[in-house]
């Protein structure tokens, strides 16, 4: 869909066609929304091979159908999720998903499916638990000595990985009890403004009296199972309170494999790196287990060194007297274009809104005539309350920057504002302070050998070709990094 919209801005096409209302979108505010930006563009729509037209009377029709089919999705899922939970509660099992350690017997007529021993791998997942349980040795370590023991996965690979022994361990079903209705889907905070087909990429677990319990053969006892749960949350707390902090932390990328790179510090000398995380690949694993992956040979950087040099160079382009007047440059220079797309955007919240209004009635009127319940009709009306109080924040954020766009020298007063409070601000913030204050201005920061570069949005060029909102320009910052030997700098 997302390429679809922007193909009709083009002359590429002359008529879209839909087989039904629903494959438009099964939810009504978008399935309007989606209309109108088709004929917006002066393209013929055709739905179940009828023409449509814009009027009243077929916008109602639309509207209703959309309706009726978001009404009918939301009881198939609720019928389908209803029978899965009566039946987990009926102590059947609902995946067929193979856990290590089990074979999965699929279901018949006249039986449903059901775990069975893998004799193999429950040996090797007794072996875990207890040498894990009753030894010093950390995840990396038992890594390396499952590998070196020769003990399978159930790919039938000597390759272990630190995921796959984490969900081991605490996979609940080896003391004979496996969890179903554990987790839910939720919508994403996180939007990067593309159509998804499922808008609940999200995942969050339910509270654990909606859990269901049922029970499966068990590999273990559950008094060794809690031991192995008390050392996984006591390593886990020791290596989040290390007290080592890293101003650039989710910042630093690699240039050769575009891996994140991490902080961490040589215990000897007490000196703090970054380093990629590819660059370390391997080592957890036994010497005579064969990698057959990439390992990054980027190479690793003093955390000291490189953050003084990101901090001395963005600060010094945050507060340069000249950047404010070039930043200023731009906005003058694309002011039309810029008030032209908010008001665009604006108009299109405004429709978003009144759509909303117009869905909560009807939903109203569904509850009115009981072909909803009262739960699902709160829980609907609450959802697109949300909604609208979501794009009513982002309505009113733009008209107050539209409203600042049109007095120039409010423009100028709030650059200049930014720049003297910054100034001050910046020689009394503590560590947290600084590591806000770059996340804000700075997108990634690419290590490629002796190279740096910093991208991110700092008001600094003046031949930018365009500007994003809330006056900011996007800006790359490329420098060579000085080194006194091969490994770090």
């Amino acid at each position: 869909l997302d390429e679809l919209r922007k193909d009709i801005k083009t002359d590429q096409f002359e008529v879209v066609y839909f087989l039904d209302t629903d494959r438009v979108a099964r939810d009504v505010t978008y399935q309007n929304l989606i209309i109108s930006e088709i004929l917006k563009y002066g393209k013929q729509i055709v739905i179940k091979g009828k023409d449509y037209v814009q009027n009243p009377e077929n916008k109602f029709t639309l509207t209703v159908l959309g309706a009726v089919n978001e009404l009918e999705k939301a009881k198939i899922v609720e019928r389908f999720m209803r029978g899965r939970r009566e039946k987990a509660r009926q102590n059947q099992i609902m995946s067929g998903t193979n856990i290590f350690g089990y074979n999965y017997i699929k279901k018949t007529d006249k039986k449903p499916g059901y775990f069975i021993v893998n004799e193999k791998e429950s040996d090797v997942v007794r072996l875990m638990f207890e040498t894990y349980a009753n030894t010093n040795l950390s995840i990396t370590g038992l890594i390396k000595f499952l590998e070196e023991q020769g003990c399978k996965t159930k790919n039938n690979s000597l390759r272990w990985g630190r995921s796959s022994i984490k969900r081991i361990l605490s996979n609940t079903a080896y003391y004979g009890v496996q969890h179903f209705n554990k987790t839910e889907r939720i919508e994403s905070t996180d939007k990067a403004g593309r159509y998804a087909k499922n808008i609940k990429t999200k995942v969050r677990h339910r509270d654990k009296k909606e859990w269901i319990a049922v029970e499966v053969p068990s590999l273990i006892a559950k008094d060794l199972y809690d031991v192995v749960q008390e050392k996984l949350k006591r390593n886990y707390k020791m290596t989040r309170n290390s007290g080592r902090k890293y101003l650039l932390s989710t910042l630093v990328k690699c240039g050769v494999c575009n891996h994140t790179y991490t902080g961490y510090t040589q215990a000897q000398w007490e000196s703090k790196y970054y380093r990629c995380n590819f660059r370390q690949k391997g080592k957890e694993h036994s010497p005579d287990v064969e990698l057959n992956y990439f390992k990054c040979n980027n190479k690793q950087v003093s955390a000291r060194k490189i953050e003084e040099v990101i901090w001395s160079a963005v600060t010094e382009k945050v507060l340069q007297p000249k950047v404010i007047k070039n930043h200023i440059d731009i906005l003058k220079s694309k002011k039309d274009e810029t008030k032209k797309s908010f008001s665009n955007k604006i108009e299109s919240l405004n429709t978003k809104i009144e759509l909303l209004e117009g869905k909560k009635k009807r939903i109203l009127d569904l509850y009115a005539d009981s072909v909803i319940d009262k739960d699902n009709y709160v829980s609907k009306i609450g959802e697109i309350d949300l909604e609208i109080k979501q794009a009513n924040g982002k309505r009113d954020e733009l008209i107050n920057t539209l409203s600042s766009l049109n007095n120039r020298s409010e423009v100028r007063k709030n650059i200049y504002d930014f720049c003297t409070l910054a100034r001050k601000r910046l020689e009394k913030m503590d560590f947290d302070k600084k590591k806000l204050f770059l996340k804000q201005l700075i997108d990634e920061i690419v290590i490629n050998h002796n190279k740096l570069i910093i991208r991110g949005f700092i008001p600094v060029l003046a031949d930018n070709q365009g500007m994003p909102s809330k006056y900011r320009s996007r800006h790359t910052i490329s420098m060579m990094l000085i080194t006194t030997d091969q490994s770090s700098f």
